[in-house]
């Protein structure tokens, strides 16, 4: 059977257990297309998946190890091979999307998690329009429409998934206050941010402001704090797990129990989403914020970063 370079992972642990190994390379079922990799990004998800944490995700991914070896799922390439007549794509167009196992030179990925990548947008920039972009996109409208002078706050600014609300809430007319760290300030200016507060210097529920929405991504305050800054039929969004898996839950609870104005979120994949990000990158609009590239190799040195939480924006692995 051909081979491929890939990132593999045999268990959980720290990134020191992933390494660069030849292993066959994918075949597509009836679903999928198999998409020679230019470029892929690193998630949140790959790094809870390389640790195995929050132990629940186990539950998912595998009990006792990753039943998939292979890491990541932010993908963009070439389609080189697909199986079904009636396929969406031909050989040798230019996709982005998800395709699990997206740290290699190649994988298999579900058509219905791709979409065609615009003429003008590189391979890097829409390797970054998977996750972190569809959940900044799906968590800004969970609410519901976001209209034009609304006061939307995005905690966790400087992140990923951030950076892409901050442009996404601007682009959909909103005010914008971004709270960050003191290094991520001149970067979320820079962005579009009308007002950024540097959460080591000033305390956000402090401010007099209130806020239609609220987008949590960073685990910084309570709920209680974050619903204090709230204006009249003001939303708090609770998007991922930082701060622990229990204040998670609590959004949802409070909601359901005390019909406090709280979500938790999960994002999914849409084609749709995926296609209205692609546009919105090249028409300008949005322009995907990428801290470092790192070769396929140096995967490791990347997910050590990203678990870290130091990168500022999204943190790109070019293949080929």
């Amino acid at each position: 059977m051909p081979t491929m370079k890939a990132i593999v992972q045999d268990r959980y642990g720290t990134p020191d257990l992933l390494r660069l190994e030849d292993v066959e390379i994918p075949v597509p079922d009836a679903a999928s297309a198999l998409v020679k990799v230019r470029s892929a990004s690193v998630n949140a998800l790959d790094w809870r998946i390389l640790s195995g944490r929050p132990l629940f995700g186990r539950l998912i991914f595998g009990l006792t190890r990753p039943k998939r070896r292979i890491r990541g799922v932010d993908v963009s390439g070439e389609v080189v091979a697909v199986r079904k007549s009636d396929s969406r794509f031909k050989v040798g167009d230019a996709v982005f999307g998800l395709g699990s196992g997206s740290f290699a030179e190649y994988v298999a990925a579900d058509e219905g998690e791709l979409t065609a990548k615009p003429n003008g947008v590189s391979f890097d920039d829409a390797a970054t329009l998977g996750v972190a972009a569809f959940t900044a996109l799906q968590a800004l409208r969970l609410p519901g429409p976001i209209r034009p002078g609304q006061l939307v706050a995005i905690l966790g600014a400087g992140s990923g998934v951030g950076t892409f609300a901050v442009q996404l809430a601007r682009s959909m007319g909103a005010r914008v206050t971004a709270v960050t760290s003191t290094e991520n300030v001149e970067l979320l200016r820079a962005i579009g941010a009308d007002v950024v507060v540097d959460y080591r210097k000033e305390n956000f529920p402090g401010r007099p402001d209130r806020y239609d929405l609220v987008l949590d991504i960073s685990g910084l305050y309570s709920i209680g704090a974050m619903l204090g800054t709230l204006g009249q039929d003001g939303k708090l969004v609770i998007v991922g797990a930082r701060g622990g898996f229990g204040r998670f839950l609590s959004a949802s609870l409070r909601r359901r129990l005390l019909r406090q104005p709280t979500h938790s979120f999960v994002a999914h994949a849409e084609v749709e989403d995926l296609a209205q990000l692609g546009q919105l990158v090249a028409q300008g609009k949005v322009k995907p914020v990428i801290d470092r590239v790192y070769s396929l190799p140096e995967v490791p040195a990347a997910m050590t970063r990203a678990a870290l939480h130091r990168a500022r924006g999204k943190l790109v692995i070019h293949i080929a």
